[in-house]
C-alpha cells in the first residue's frame, strides 16, 4: 500500500477552527474570533535564511490579530538531511526570541534536530483532535518531510479536516537544486485526504533581495526601516533578525496573513499598517478569486505532474496526461474564505499544443458546465477558457475531463473560480446576472436590478453588482405580437421562447421591443390596431390581464436568461393626440393614457431587467409634443418606486428616410428633465466599409449628449446584417462608450454567428471599467484604431486590423494587468504584473489571436 505523505518544511502553519453557523465568515477568522488552533512548521537551519525574519513576523501577526493564544504547535529547524551550525543557531534565536517577546509557551516548541519524535507526535495529535467543528490548517513554508511524517501517523478519517497552506514550489518538494533535501513532495500527502491551499508566491512582495546569499541594497533596506524605527521594541528586534539574514526577506509570512484575512497578496504597506499602526484588516467575505493549481487536485486520473520550471505556468508546475487517452483531475472545493454557495466564472488554463486537438470539459458533481471546448489553435501557448455563471457549493467535486488527441497531452495549469455572487443572492432572482454581490447602490431598487449609478449622467450597473454594458438585437420590435392571435388576446406559435433562448446562448444581454403599435394614431399609417394590450384592442376599456400575464412570463424568462429589455411604450410616428389623448389645461395626461402607463409600470416593475422607453424616434413628432412626453416620464418615475432607468429615443437629424421634421427636437430639450436617464439614436448614417468614418459618425452623438445622458444606439440605417462588416460596426459604436442595440440584427433572423459576435462585446466590456472611461482615440498607438481611457488608471484599445503591435500613447508609469480578447471567438489571454514606463507603449498580441482584438489595460496601483 502506498504511503501518502512527505514533509520537510521551512515554516508551516497548522490551524484548527470551528465552522460554526453563528458566524457568516467562511474563514477561520471572522474579524473578532479565531475558530480553531494554529501550528507553525519552519526550517531555517540550512540553505536559506529567510525564516529567521519570516517566523518572527508571522508570530507578530498572530499577536496583532489577538490570536497568539491559538498557537498550539511549532516545529522548526526541520531540514533533516543537512544542518548548518550557524543557520541552526540563528533560527533558534528567532524562534525562542519570538516566544519570549510574544508570550508563546516553550512547551509547544519542537526543535527537530533535538526532538524530532516529539514534533511528529505533536502534529499527529493535532490532526487527530480535528473534526468538522475543529479544523486544522497546516501552512507549509519549507520542504515536506516533517509534515509528511506527522500526517502519515495520523488517523486517516481526520485528514479531511486538515488544510495545508503553501506558497512555494520549493516548499512543495519541486526544485531543480537541493533535491537531496527533499524525500517527499506534496503529491505524497494530497491523495491522503488533506485539503491543499496554494497562496500566491510571497517572494513577489515580501522578498527584497536578489535571492539566497545575495544582500539587499540600501534602497531595499529603506523599505523596512519602519521596523527599526517603531515605538514597539519587539519590531525593533525583528529588524535585527533581518540584519542577521543580511537581506530583507520575510516572504513565508504571506501565508499567515492569508490565514487571518483571506488575502494572499500581503505587501509591506499592509504589514506596516497591521504591525506598527495596529490596524487590523477585515477578513475577505468572500475572497474574489480562488485558484486551485492543477497539481493540487486530490485525484489525478491518467495525469502526472510536469516539472519543467516553466515560468509561464503558475508556480512553474502543471499536469499532463500520462498517456494520450482520456484523463481527468478531480477535487472537492474546500477553500477558506469562500462562499458556502456561490456563482462563479470559472477559468480553466490549458496548453494548446500544435500536435492535435484535445477536448476539455468542466464538471461539477459529475454535471457538465458549459459546452466542451478544444485546444485547436496550435498556438503552443497557455490559454484560458472561461465558463460563466457556474454555481458551486462548498464540498462540491470539481472535475476537468480531457480527451487526448494525436500528440497533444492535455496539459493543465489551474482552475480559478472568480466570484460573482452568493447563490443565496442568485436564488432570489431568476438570473445570476441580476443579483447583488455587495451592498446595494440604491436601497429602493431591487437587488441586482439594472439601475443608474453615480453622479449625473451616471452609468448602468446591477444594483449591488457589477457594471452593465448593453449589447443585442433591437428587433423584432413586434416581439410581443408574433404568432397567432387567440380569442383571449394572447399569442401562440410566435417562437418568443426560442428567440430568448437563442439570445441567451449567444451571450447577449440586451433586447428591445414595443407594447403599443396601433395604426389608428400613427401618422405614417404604420402598425396594427391589434398591437396593444387592451381589452378587445380598445384603449378605452383598459388593460387585458390575460395579455399582461403572458408578457410577464416572457419578461421573466428574459430576466432568467440575463437579458435587459428596452421596453418601449410607443412605436415611432405614434401620436396619441390623434385619438384624443391630449394634455388637459393643467398639463396632465388623459385619464386613459394615465391608466395604461400606470398599469404597465405597476405590472412589470417587479422585474429587474427593464429600462422603460417612452416612444421610438420621439422627434418625428413636432417639438410642441415635448411637454407631453416629459409628463409620461414623470408618471413612470412616480409609479416605479424601484427606479428603473428611463429612455427617450431620437431619430438622427440627417435621416435617410426624411422623417426628421423642420425644427425637430434634439436630446438637449430633455437635458433639464431629471427623469430621463438614457437617450438613444436611430437611423445613424452608414459609411460602408469606412470604419473610421463610421466610428466618427457614432462619436458625434456621444460628444453631443454624453454629458447629460447615458448613451445608447438602437439603429444604424441599413446596418450590415452579419459577418465582418457587422461585427466592426458594432465595435465601432461600443468603442465610443455607447451601449449598442441594432435594429438590423433580429433575434428571429440573425445567424447564430452574428448573435455570438454581438454577445462577445458585452461579455468583454462588463469585465472592464469602461464606465470610468471616455473616447480618447488620440491615445491610439501601434495598430490600435480606437481607445477608451481613464488616463493613468485604465484603458481599452481595439483594432480591427492588427499588425506588428498595438497599445496606448502617453501612459503613466506603473504595474498593469492586461486582458487580451479575441473578438472573433472570445478567447481570453491575461497577463499580470506588466511593468510600464512613462510614454508610448505597445505590445504584441498573443499569437493565437486573430487580427481583430480588444485589449483591456488596468493599472494595479491606481487609486482612481
Amino acid at each position: 500500500m502506498k504511503s501518502y505523505m512527505k514533509i520537510a518544511c521551512a515554516t508551516a502553519i497548522l490551524i484548527f477552527f470551528s465552522a460554526s453557523n453563528l458566524y457568516p465568515y467562511s474563514g477561520p477568522f471572522d474579524g473578532r474570533n479565531f475558530k480553531g488552533r494554529i501550528a507553525f512548521s519552519s526550517d531555517g537551519n540550512y540553505n536559506d535564511e529567510d525564516d529567521w525574519g519570516a517566523f518572527p513576523v508571522a508570530i507578530a501577526m498572530l499577536d496583532s490579530f489577538g490570536v497568539a493564544d491559538k498557537l498550539v504547535h511549532v516545529d522548526y529547524s526541520n531540514i533533516l538531511a543537512k544542518n548548518d551550525p550557524r543557520f541552526y543557531r540563528e533560527m533558534g534565536k528567532s524562534v525562542l526570541g519570538s516566544a519570549d517577546r510574544y508570550n508563546i509557551p516553550r512547551s509547544i516548541l519542537f526543535d527537530c534536530q533535538k526532538d524530532l519524535d516529539g514534533a511528529i507526535d505533536s502534529i499527529k495529535n493535532a490532526i487527530n483532535a480535528s473534526s468538522a467543528d475543529n479544523r486544522l490548517y497546516y501552512v507549509l513554508a519549507g520542504p515536506m518531510e516533517v509534515p509528511f511524517r506527522g500526517i502519515e501517523k495520523s488517523d486517516p478519517d481526520k485528514r479531511k479536516y486538515v488544510y495545508c497552506i503553501s506558497h512555494s514550489g520549493w516548499n512543495d518538494g519541486y526544485t531543480r537544486n537541493d533535491q537531496d533535501l527533499h524525500n517527499h513532495n506534496k503529491r505524497d500527502v494530497i491523495p491522503s485526504g488533506i485539503n491543499w491551499i496554494q497562496c500566491k508566491d510571497g517572494n513577489r512582495n515580501l522578498a527584497h533581495s536578489g535571492g539566497v546569499g545575495q544582500r539587499s541594497t540600501p534602497e531595499q533596506w529603506s523599505l523596512y526601516l519602519w521596523l527599526r524605527d517603531s515605538s514597539d521594541s519587539r519590531l525593533n528586534w525583528i529588524f535585527t533578525r533581518l540584519e542577521a539574514e543580511k537581506r530583507c526577506d520575510i516572504s513565508d509570512s504571506t501565508m499567515t496573513y492569508f490565514l487571518l484575512t483571506g488575502d494572499d497578496d500581503a505587501d509591506l504597506a499592509k504589514l506596516r499598517s497591521l504591525l506598527d499602526d495596529k490596524k487590523v484588516p477585515a477578513p475577505m467575505d468572500p475572497r474574489k478569486h480562488a485558484r486551485i493549481e492543477a497539481e493540487n487536485f486530490r485525484t489525478l486520473d491518467n495525469y502526472a505532474v510536469e516539472h519543467r520550471n516553466d515560468r509561464r505556468a503558475s508556480h512553474r508546475l502543471s499536469v499532463r496526461l500520462a498517456s494520450i487517452a482520456a484523463g481527468r483531475i478531480r477535487t472537492p472545493f474546500n477553500q477558506p474564505y469562500t462562499a458556502d454557495s456561490g456563482c462563479y466564472d470559472v477559468e480553466v488554463r490549458y496548453f494548446d499544443e500544435e500536435d492535435g486537438r484535445c477536448r476539455f470539459g468542466l464538471y461539477v458533481n459529475g454535471v457538465q458546465k458549459g459546452p466542451a471546448w478544444y485546444a485547436s489553435k496550435d498556438s503552443e501557448q497557455w490559454t484560458t477558457h472561461t465558463i460563466e455563471d457556474v454555481v458551486i457549493n462548498g464540498g462540491d467535486e470539481i472535475m476537468v475531463a480531457v480527451q487526448g488527441n494525436a500528440g497533444e497531452y492535455g496539459k493543465l495549469d489551474y482552475v480559478q473560480l472568480n466570484y460573482r455572487s452568493s447563490q443565496s443572492d442568485a436564488s432570489s432572482s431568476p438570473s445570476s446576472a441580476f443579483s447583488a454581490s455587495g451592498p446595494l447602490d440604491d436601497p429602493d431598487a431591487l437587488p441586482g436590478q439594472v439601475i443608474v449609478a453615480g453622479p449625473k449622467p451616471g452609468y448602468l450597473k446591477y444594483n449591488g453588482g457589477g457594471p452593465v454594458f448593453i449589447c443585442g438585437p433591437d428587433n423584432p420590435e413586434t416581439f410581443l405580437w408574433e404568432g397567432t392571435l387567440n380569442a383571449d388576446g394572447t399569442r401562440s406559435g410566435g417562437k418568443q421562447e426560442a428567440m430568448i433562448n437563442r439570445m441567451a446562448a449567444a451571450g447577449l444581454n440586451g433586447f428591445h421591443f414595443q407594447m403599443f403599435r396601433m395604426q389608428r394614431c400613427n401618422f405614417k399609417n404604420e402598425g396594427d390596431d391589434k398591437h396593444a394590450p387592451f381589452i378587445d384592442h380598445d384603449p378605452a376599456k383598459g388593460l387585458d390581464e390575460d395579455v399582461l400575464k403572458q408578457w410577464d412570463g416572457w419578461l421573466g424568462l428574459l430576466e432568467d436568461k440575463g437579458i435587459i429589455v428596452h421596453l418601449e411604450f410607443y412605436n415611432d410616428a405614434t401620436d396619441v393626440e390623434m385619438m384624443g389623448w391630449t394634455l388637459d389645461t393643467n398639463g396632465n395626461l388623459h385619464r386613459h393614457e394615465r391608466r395604461w402607463i400606470e398599469g404597465i409600470v405597476n405590472k412589470f416593475k417587479h422585474h429587474k431587467n427593464i429600462m422603460w422607453g417612452i416612444e421610438e424616434s420621439v422627434n418625428k413628432l413636432p417639438p410642441s409634443r415635448t411637454p407631453h412626453f416629459k409628463k409620461i416620464a414623470e408618471l413612470i418615475a412616480q409609479t416605479d418606486n424601484h427606479n428603473h432607468p428611463i429612455v427617450q429615443s431620437f431619430v438622427v437629424p440627417i435621416d435617410m428616410e426624411g422623417d426628421f421634421p423642420v425644427g425637430g427636437a434634439r436630446a438637449d430639450v430633455y437635458a433639464d428633465d431629471e427623469n430621463i436617464d438614457v437617450v438613444t439614436w436611430l437611423h445613424v448614417v452608414p459609411h460602408g466599409e469606412d470604419y473610421e468614418k463610421q466610428h466618427q459618425e457614432y462619436l458625434q452623438f456621444y460628444e453631443n449628449d454624453s454629458h447629460n445622458f447615458i448613451m445608447l444606439k438602437n439603429e444604424t440605417y441599413h446596418h450590415p446584417r452579419g459577418g465582418e462588416q457587422c461585427r466592426r460596426y458594432m465595435w465601432s459604436c461600443a468603442m465610443t462608450g455607447t451601449h449598442t442595440l441594432e435594429a438590423y440584427i433580429g433575434a428571429d433572423r440573425a445567424s447564430d454567428d452574428t448573435l455570438a459576435d454581438v454577445g462577445r462585446i458585452n461579455t468583454f466590456m462588463e469585465q472592464t471599467e469602461f464606465y470610468k472611461m471616455n473616447p480618447r482615440d488620440d491615445l491610439a498607438a501601434g495598430s490600435t484604431n480606437w481607445v477608451l481611457a481613464n488616463p493613468g488608471d485604465c484603458y481599452i484599445a481595439y483594432t480591427y486590423d492588427y499588425s506588428d503591435s498595438m497599445g496606448i500613447r502617453s501612459m503613466v508609469a506603473g504595474t498593469y494587468d492586461l486582458m487580451w480578447f479575441d473578438t472573433l471567438d472570445g478567447d481570453v489571454v491575461k497577463q499580470s504584473d506588466v511593468s510600464v514606463s512613462w510614454g508610448d507603449v505597445t505590445w504584441s498580441k498573443p499569437a493565437s489571436m486573430s487580427s481583430e482584438v480588444a485589449l483591456y489595460i488596468k493599472r494595479q496601483d491606481s487609486s482612481s
